[in-house]
């Protein structure tokens, strides 16, 4: 049952983890020109029409995606970039109320793209971003790893379906699991290349653990590595003591949620959470 223990150890670590509060925190791609910027509810902008002060508009867009302008009445504008609504209410005006209308659009506050960051960062939180951004500024920006930060992330998306308008609706509560290991990049193809997206759970995991007891030298909690053998997890601990039986040394693991003990030699690999236990020597 030692195994059951840890286990729910880690679990309720896990839980207080998540239910950190988390404040909201404004984050701008700077690389995104503001024109290519996707509109969508809740936004604020400010709207110009040059020559024509009258004309002139802050606005929140509504949650079904619209604003109402003088003279057009409602406009769609969720879904399109800052440079798609200039043009479309230039357009509307010169249909018989200004003829070549110079329309600005500005972003006021950013409010429609929203990740969410958890875990083993500094300052875990839901981000307001400006377009996309790739994975290590937006861990950067919620305050780096923390201690216990394990190099593997994982990023829970919501899946969506393109309209004939070219916008995005969830499907139900589907959703795309990517699991990323800093680990694995080279330096020419790493997780800089994997851009969060508006809708975004990303997960920083903490430090996996392995556990030694019996005849050591130092038992206890482990960090755990990829590719650690037996005889490296035994080299933290110390070493096997005059007392123990190097050839009985057993790995307590769990398997589809059941307790199994395993037989092992020194080469043998340790995975994240298993109890390798050093058994007394008979004589």
């Amino acid at each position: 049952m030692r195994l059951f223990y840890v286990f729910g150890f880690l679990l309720i670590n896990i839980f207080i983890t998540i239910c950190i509060d988390t404040p909201t925190i404004i984050l701008h791609a700077e690389n995104l020109p503001e024109d290519e910027y996707i509109l969508g509810p809740e936004d604020v902008i400010d709207i110009k029409v040059w020559d024509n002060d009258d004309l002139n508009l802050q606005v929140e867009i509504s949650q079904q995606g619209s604003l109402t302008f003088p003279l057009i009445g409602k406009v769609k504008a969720k879904g399109l970039s800052v440079f798609a609504l200039e043009k479309l209410i230039s357009d509307k005006l010169a249909d018989g109320y200004i003829k070549s209308a110079q329309v600005t659009v500005n972003v006021k506050n950013y409010k429609t793209q929203k990740v969410f960051v958890l875990g083993q960062v500094k300052k875990p939180g839901v981000f307001n971003m400006k377009g996309n951004i790739n994975i290590l500024e937006l861990i950067s920006m919620a305050g780096g790893f923390g201690d216990e930060a394990e190099q593997t992330l994982t990023v829970v998306r919501p899946r969506t379906l393109q309209s004939t308008e070219g916008t995005s609706s969830n499907l139900g509560k589907k959703e795309d699991v990517y699991k990323i290991d800093l680990g694995t990049y080279e330096d020419d193809s790493g997780p800089d290349t994997f851009e969060v997206q508006s809708g975004d759970y990303i997960y920083v995991d903490k430090k996996s653990n392995f556990f030694i007891t019996g005849e050591v030298k130092k038992t206890g909690s482990f960090d755990w590595e990829k590719n650690l053998t037996i005889r490296q997890a035994l080299s933290l601990a110390g070493g096997v003591s005059k007392s123990g039986a190097e050839s009985r040394i057993n790995i307590i693991r769990l398997v589809k949620g059941r307790e199994v003990t395993l037989k092992v030699n020194m080469e043998d690999l340790v995975e994240a959470n298993d109890v390798i236990d050093v058994p007394q020597r008979y004589f």
